[in-house]
This record gives C-alpha cells, sequence and structure tokens, in this order.
C-alpha cells in the first residue's frame, strides 16, 4: 500500500463517505500539512466528471492560497462535475521547490486514481484547471510522461489529464525571474534556483524538465484563456501591466498548434489577474465555459 493510499484510507475511516462528500472534503494525499486536496462531488450518483484545481501564488504557496478555487469548485459541481482542488508545497515551502513541488503537483493530481476507488469518479474525463502559475503547474502535468525517469522530478502517472484549462497563465520559466519596468523582479523575489534546483547555466536538463514549451505536442485539447495585460499580441512591450519586460516571450498558442495540439484561445480585453478566480467576473465565467466545453456540457 503506498502512503498516499494509507492516508486516503485513514480520512475515509475518520467518517469522509461518499455522502458526507457533497461538501468540500478535506483529503490528504500525503503526510506534509500542505499536501491535500478538497473535494467537491455533485448530487447524484455519478461516476461523474472531475476537474483538478491548480490555485496561484507566483510558484509559491500558503495555507489561504487555496481558496480562491472554492467557489469555482462549487459551480461546476452544480453541473455534474466533480472537484479536486489541490493544494501543494511552493517554492519557498519548507520541502518545496525542487523536487518537492513537483512531486505534490504530480501526487495530489495522480490521488484521484485511489479517490475513484471509493468515490464516484470518472477518470476517463479528469482535465486540469491552472490560473496565472498553477496554469504552468497544469501544463507540465500534460507533459511529465515524456520526462526521463532518472529524472528526480520524474513521478510514475496513475493517470494523465485528458484536457487542460489554463487561465491567464505564463508556461515559460524564464518569465519567473524576470524583471519588469520597475526594475523589480516578477514574483518579488528569486524563485527559478528554488523550483530547479540549480542555477539554470549550470543544469539546462532541470530547466527544461520544468519547461512544457520544451514537451510539445502535450497531446490533450488545451483552452486557454488570457487577458491583453499578459497575452503578447504585439511585440515588444511590457507585459502583465509591468511586472515583465521580457521581449522575446514565445506564442504559446501558435507553437501548440504548429506541433499538431488542439488548442483554443480566449482572449479578455484589460481583466484583471486577479478576476480569473473572481467569482462572476469575466475570466471567471470563461474558465467554467471552457470547462463546460471540454465536457462535451456546453449547453446543457
Amino acid at each position: 500500500m503506498t502512503t498516499r493510499t494509507l492516508l486516503l484510507s485513514i480520512a475515509l475511516l475518520s467518517g469522509f463517505s461518499a455522502s458526507s462528500a457533497l461538501a468540500q472534503t478535506r483529503i490528504p494525499y500525503g503526510p506534509d500539512p500542505m499536501q491535500y486536496g478538497e473535494l467537491t462531488l455533485p448530487e447524484g450518483e455519478g461516476p461523474f466528471p472531475v476537474v483538478t484545481f491548480l490555485h496561484a501564488g507566483c510558484w509559491m504557496s500558503t495555507e489561504g492560497m487555496i481558496n480562491s478555487y472554492r467557489a469555482m469548485a462549487k459551480a461546476v459541481a452544480a453541473q455534474g462535475i466533480a472537484a479536486w482542488n489541490v493544494q501543494y508545497r511552493g517554492a519557498t515551502s519548507d520541502g518545496g521547490g525542487w523536487p518537492g513541488t513537483w512531486h505534490d503537483i504530480a501526487n495530489g493530481f495522480d490521488a484521484l486514481a485511489d479517490l475513484a476507488e471509493d468515490y464516484p469518479l470518472d477518470l476517463e474525463q479528469a482535465i486540469v484547471v491552472g490560473h496565472s502559475s498553477g496554469g504552468h503547474f497544469g501544463a507540465w502535468l500534460a507533459t511529465r510522461s515524456q520526462l526521463p525517469k532518472d529524472s528526480e522530478i520524474y513521478v510514475e502517472p496513475a493517470l494523465n489529464p485528458m484536457a487542460l484549462v489554463m487561465a491567464d497563465a505564463y508556461i515559460n520559466p524564464m518569465v519567473i525571474d524576470s524583471i519588469g519596468t520597475s526594475g523589480e523582479i516578477y514574483c518579488g523575489e528569486p524563485l527559478l534556483e528554488k523550483l530547479t534546483g540549480a542555477p539554470v547555466d549550470e543544469n539546462g536538463a532541470n530547466f527544461k524538465a520544468i519547461s512544457p514549451l520544451e514537451w510539445l505536442p502535450w497531446g490533450i485539447p488545451q483552452e486557454y484563456i488570457v487577458s491583453t495585460y499578459r497575452y503578447p499580441l504585439s511585440m515588444p512591450r511590457e507585459l502583465a501591466q509591468g511586472k515583465t519586460a521580457l521581449q522575446t516571450l514565445p506564442d504559446y498558442p501558435a507553437l501548440a498548434i504548429i506541433a499538431g495540439d488542439e488548442v483554443n484561445v480566449r482572449i479578455i480585453a484589460n481583466e484583471d489577474h486577479g478576476a480569473f478566480v473572481r467569482e462572476g467576473s469575466r475570466g471567471y465565467q470563461a474558465t467554467i465555459s471552457a470547462v463546460l466545453r471540454l465536457l462535451g456540457k456546453a449547453g446543457e
């Protein structure tokens, strides 16, 4: 029995029954206090499609950040879709960074395989939604099966996402330590070395391992919902309202389509970054619409 399976069994024996999971039920996938998810099930018998939510936080994570997707978890449950809202250790968390953060993203998603033994989840319809850096983590999940098996962040996939939604996300790791027009670093402190385990110029293999663009095509449908504040419609210009002034940011949708992937792009004019998880906003509604479209529920 794996550690994850044991922890899930303990949670079930502690009273987390399928019927009580109609609420947002906290279930651990590892021993660290930050290694858990919240499962929300719709009413009915299922099996239900399931969305894994990965919160933002500039590649960092604190206890409160999981809150950002709680409203959307309930919203998709009202549409007959289960939600698995994952907490994880970020770049600056104890035990996070390289390889801990990547292990948490992998194991948090793979926990669905164990959850499906006790809850009515349809793993053939398991999709991932990530906002901002959570979108980067979601894209990484779509590519991780291609990683060399001797990579420190490789975890044998228990399942793979069938589709991906990235909400106002950058998936090029070069953004992480880039400098904005104000002269300040993107996330307020250097994080890239924490996430790669070594300076990029000393270990290109680790940088490639966390770089989804290096592994195109991903082989699954993708929805890219992005504000004009972030999408490089015309270059060069400042992006993310001046938080980064990179002049060579690759055009992800074009590269993905050229590589053979199916990508739908929705560009939302002047949408605030935080609005993509703000209930009722255009970015929030566009994310839910993308989920419904991927699962064939649009118009139901």
